[in-house]
């Protein structure tokens, strides 16, 4: 088994960089690129979890969170949520969790009145739900990662930056949390290196730090993320030769669970 997740680590940390070149031909027209200059589009995490297929169904569902992630119907939360099952949904796929999925499944279909989302996601539920009945793990595979392009583009391309921020947030929160959980089931300084995320945590950072709409920026939940982030990038920042101590891994766990809760609030 140790072997099976060391080298599902590993392969994690090429799939992290991952760049999301649709996001970049996507870019807004010239009369409105003055506006949003400092935003970078966000690699996409929809790939972080490809490799699982070398580790054994049990260990990829121990992942998953015992209980559904919920929060109180509120546009900013909602699109926090949406990323953060979204990486849910993809773990429980493929830890072969039908009643996890349906679940999550069920909560993520929750949240599209507030994002103008319904066709996107709900579409996702009905396929999710005919997929998971049949046990075709691969559709649902393929289906997550449509999804995950689908509702990306549909608030890039309608200029919602703050919602897009806002759910990739969501979802690189989750995956950090998850892979820093795993690494600290089994700690070594050489798996601490899928961690060094550099790139992605300066870039998430930069662009929460350009949010200014008043109803984003005055809610507590958000503040708590953007200090609790800032602090995460800080960390992320300070790898000792590209390695973390088992206390900076334990470190992100916090700051990742710290993010996660104030939304919850």
């Amino acid at each position: 088994m140790k072997t099976r997740l060391i080298i599902a680590i590993v392969a994690i940390t090429l799939l992290f960089s991952w760049g999301c070149k649709k996001k970049a031909d996507n870019m807004p027209p010239e009369d409105l690129a003055s506006q949003i200059t400092t935003f970078a589009p966000l690699p996409s995490f929809k790939e972080v979890y490809a490799s699982l297929d070398q580790v054994q169904v049990k260990d990829i569902a121990a992942a998953v969170p015992a209980s559904v992630y919920k929060t109180k119907q509120e546009e900013v939360r909602n699109a926090f949520s949406l990323g953060l099952l979204t990486a849910d949904a993809v773990l429980a796929a493929k830890g072969r969790d039908k009643n996890k999925l349906k679940d999550i499944s069920a909560q993520m279909m929750s949240l599209t009145g507030l994002l103008g989302l319904e066709s996107e996601v709900n579409r996702l539920g009905d396929e999710m739900k005919t997929m998971i009945e049949k046990s075709d793990w691969d559709g649902l595979d393929r289906a997550l990662d449509f999804h995950k392009e689908d509702v990306e583009s549909a608030l890039w391309e309608s200029e919602n930056y703050d919602n897009y921020t806002l759910m990739l947030m969501g979802g690189w929160i989750e995956a950090a949390n998850r892979i820093a959980w795993l690494v600290d089931q089994n700690y070594s300084e050489e798996r601490t290196k899928v961690l060094v995320q550099k790139g992605t945590f300066n870039h998430l950072t930069s662009n929460l730090e350009q949010i200014k709409s008043e109803h984003v920026v005055e809610q507590a939940a958000f503040q708590t993320a953007l200090d609790n982030i800032r602090e995460l990038k800080e960390l992320i920042n300070s790898d000792q030769n590209g390695a973390y101590s088992k206390e900076q891994v334990k470190s992100i766990i916090e700051l990742t669970g710290n993010i996660k809760a104030a939304f919850q609030e």
